[in-house]
């Protein structure tokens, strides 16, 4: 998609796989209401988290792939009822008077990274810019706890559901058979084999949060962080139409420097994208510029089957910003 070759890519979402790579990437990502578009034929992760949704290298683009795709399908029993919606005629309406927010507590890290202040920088010249469109935009205190909850929560009800999803994958009834002994060697085998580290990982972690005595203290009580961060979003579209914040609080990084790994650095700012899938919230990250000569993005999340309003006002912002089709030049 950025080097222009496809106009356009589905991808899966169930913490910031669509969004945050298309940050580093310098195109858009979009994640759509959940249940916007049907995930029957994906195979499940984390299902109260996982949305499917694009890659472009325009708003517009956005929207008229997801006229397309978007709508009930009777094999999804999760996926929404279109609402006749036209996101593209949408695309051009009045945005002035609108109000945005972001949170002030996530733009409050002071650790010496140059391009985590730069990446700021920019952010702050992107609210210039909205309100030079009539958009009113102002900072509010989410409640840092909250914003800190937000990983490990998610850690806990991911791994726990991916667990619970992929349990089936033995080698007996499916999956990737490595052959054993008897019964036991080839799930352990297969099991053992067939996921990467990263993966089995996050199913030791499902599987331990899931353990009878861990259900109460772990898994419950990151449902409840959930509400707690999904009903202060709520409270806060009451005033606002949408939270705007950075993307990412770094440009991509290396390979071998990778990691989902639980970090204190970039806790907050690296990991607010989540509580577009908590919610359910239509998400959409779009290039605001370069730091260092790589692709910086800022991210709008907006109210529960409002997607029409977060691609208009995603299209508005883009124009002024003049960012659109960026990576994809003579290089």
């Amino acid at each position: 998609v950025a080097l222009g070759i496809v106009p356009f890519a589905i991808g899966s979402d169930t913490g910031d796989s669509i969004r945050k790579p298309a940050a580093y990437g310098g195109v858009v990502g979009y994640k759509p209401t959940y249940g916007r578009i049907s995930r029957y034929g994906l195979f499940a992760f984390a299902s109260s988290l996982d949305h499917v949704g694009v890659f472009t290298r325009s708003v517009k683009d956005t929207a008229y792939v997801m006229d397309i795709i978007k709508g009930h399908d009777d094999k999804d029993m999760t996926s929404l009822p279109d609402e006749d919606v036209n996101y593209v005629n949408n695309l051009s309406n009045n945005v002035k008077g609108k109000k945005l927010f972001y949170m002030k507590e996530a733009l409050e890290i002071n650790n010496g990274n140059e391009n985590l202040e730069k990446i700021i920088e920019s952010f702050y010249k992107t609210i210039d810019k909205c309100r030079e469109l009539g958009i009113e935009v102002e900072g509010v205190s989410f409640r840092k706890d909250l914003l800190e909850a937000v990983y490990p929560a998610y850690n806990v009800i991911s791994c726990a559901e991916a667990t619970s999803n992929n349990s089936n994958l033995t080698g007996i009834p499916f999956g990737n058979r490595i052959d054993g002994n008897n019964i036991n060697d080839i799930m352990m085998n297969t099991r053992t084999e067939g996921f990467s580290e990263l993966i089995k990982r996050r199913f030791v972690i499902g599987s331990y949060v899931l353990q009878k005595e861990n259900q109460e203290k772990l898994f419950l009580n990151a449902g409840r962080v959930r509400r707690m961060i999904v009903d202060r979003m709520n409270e806060l579209f009451k005033e606002y139409d949408a939270l705007i914040m950075p993307s990412t609080p770094d440009i991509a990084p290396l390979f071998n420097e990778a990691s989902d790994k639980l970090s204190d650095e970039y806790l907050i700012l690296g990991n607010h994208l989540v509580i577009g899938n908590f919610g359910g919230f239509p998400s959409i990250s779009i290039p605001s510029g370069f730091v260092n000569n790589m692709p910086v993005s800022i991210n709008i999340t907006g109210r529960a089957r409002e997607d029409y309003l977060v691609l208009n006002m995603a299209n508005k912002i883009e124009e002024v910003l003049g960012c659109k089709g960026m990576v994809a030049k003579d290089e």
